[in-house]
């Protein structure tokens, strides 16, 4: 469970990766594309279905299937090198040491307009 302060400094993180636009991993440079919010609404709603999984480090929704429509999503939206990561079929074969924190950083960062409402009581 995270503390009070720990879920803020992760809120202030996305929200500084939201405003840049951009995300370090491993020194490699992401960066987020113009997303509609149909799209954005998709990520959001799958990462607060997951997000209690995400507490306790249970990554087993990325095998599944509605996962992958998720994930196209983000792939379409992120680019690497000027070149979205979708066109980029090999990626995760290359830097697979990036794959957890992009997409842990990625489903926070594109849901982050619809944050504040999500906590209300």
């Amino acid at each position: 469970m995270t503390t009070t302060n720990e879920s803020a400094a992760a809120m202030a993180m996305v929200k500084a990766v939201y405003d840049d636009q951009e995300m370090e991993i491993n020194e490699r440079s992401y960066k987020f594309v113009k997303m509609n919010h149909k799209k954005r609404r998709k990520v959001f709603a799958f990462m607060s279905r997951v997000q209690p999984m995400i507490a306790i480090k249970d990554f087993s929704f990325i095998d599944w299937p509605d996962f992958e429509a998720v994930e196209a999503v983000i792939h379409d939206h992120v680019t690497f090198n000027d070149s979205l990561i979708s066109k980029i079929p090999t990626h995760w074969d290359v830097y697979p040491e990036d794959y957890v924190n992009f997409t842990l950083t990625a489903l926070p960062v594109i849901s982050f307009p619809f944050l504040g409402v999500s906590r209300i009581d």
